[in-house]
């Protein structure tokens, strides 16, 4: 443990003396105090460091450190810009801070037994007496201020690259998101071309399939019609058939408008159809002929041997307004039918 001691004690004509005084720190603080001080002597103690807070001691101009236990001194040990003379002697030193190219009034320097790294070692010499440690001073403030150049140097180059290197990424970063954004733009075309030409195509499907329907419809419609006309022939002809087999003035003009109605009906048949029509009307009147003068015979044996005249002359005249009615009744749906 570091003895207490009263620095303001050791000061005596400009200087502090705290040699052996079997030191571990350094008392910073009560030194700072004595602004006058301009020599500290430490020599003869047992420091293995010096605190970072020892480069603020700056108006020391001499200093001795020798024959301590000091492995390394603090990197801004060059703040101390005041020194002109410092006694390292006999130390555990491999290395000196960069910082030592500030000390540019350092006139003497001892580094004697210190382990130095060869090449600090070439440039400190063997500081065997005060001239050579006054070169030892003048080169190894030279040597740091030459290596902290090329430090400094490579540390700018170093940085160049680094700059260099970041400028690239960025132009890198912007390029990749120029083409994420163009990717971007590129999707959303293709989407929308897409979806215009899905569009197209539900238009069209839909226009497709609404013209499908109404020929749908219209294929619907025909055989629909045709029903209706064919079922208007048959009736036509049915009607045909049994009133005009009567030969009287009544049932032939019924006959006529039978025949004109059948031909109206054949028109609106479409060509492959109509061929039927025509085949099935000439077989009726054909029919119709034929039969004809068994109706006539039918009629005459039932006047002469069943109904009177008078009863048969009515049932008859009641059948022709019967038959006219049906007639006038199956014109219309006709015409209904022909007309769509």
């Amino acid at each position: 443990m570091t003895p207490k001691i009263n620095v303001k004690e050791r000061f005596t004509d400009g200087e502090i003396d705290l040699s052996m005084s079997d030191l571990e720190e350094v008392p910073v603080k009560d030194i700072a105090l004595l602004k006058k001080a301009y020599g500290l002597d430490l020599s003869n103690n047992r420091l293995t460091f010096l605190p970072k807070n020892f480069p603020t001691l700056t108006h020391i101009t001499k200093l001795d450190l020798s024959k301590n236990e000091l492995k390394e001194l603090p990197e801004d040990f060059g703040n101390l810009t005041k020194l002109k003379y410092l006694d390292l002697y006999q130390n555990q030193l491999q290395h000196l801070p960069l910082s030592f190219s500030k000390l540019k009034d350092l006139k003497f320097l001892d580094l004697k037994d210190n382990p130095l790294v060869p090449t600090v070692a070439k440039v400190a010499g063997p500081c065997l007496d005060t001239k050579q440690c006054q070169s030892c001073a003048k080169d190894i403030v030279n040597f740091f201020v030459k290596l902290e150049k090329q430090v400094n140097s490579e540390l700018e180059s170093r940085n160049k690259t680094r700059q260099k290197q970041l400028e690239i990424n960025q132009q890198k970063k912007q390029e990749e998101k120029k083409h994420k954004k163009k990717e971007k733009q590129k999707l959303k075309q293709e989407a929308a071309v897409t979806k215009k030409s899905n569009s197209v195509k539900d238009k069209s499907v839909k226009e497709n399939s609404k013209k499908a329907n109404i020929e749908t419809g219209k294929q619907k419609e025909r055989p629909s019609f045709i029903k209706n006309v064919f079922i208007v022939l048959l009736l036509t002809s049915i009607i045909l058939f049994v009133l005009t087999s009567i030969k009287v003035e009544v049932t032939k003009n019924v006959e006529r408008l039978t025949v004109e109605l059948y031909g109206r009906g054949l028109e609106k048949l479409p060509p492959n159809i109509k061929i039927y029509g025509t085949q099935g009307g000439k077989f009726i009147h054909k029919f119709h002929e034929k039969t004809g003068n068994i109706t006539l015979s039918a009629i005459k044996f039932i006047h002469d041997n069943v109904i009177s005249k008078d009863k048969l002359d009515g049932l008859f005249t009641n059948l022709i307004t019967l038959f006219e009615h049906i007639v006038k009744k199956i014109k219309d749906v006709y015409n209904n039918v022909t007309s769509t």
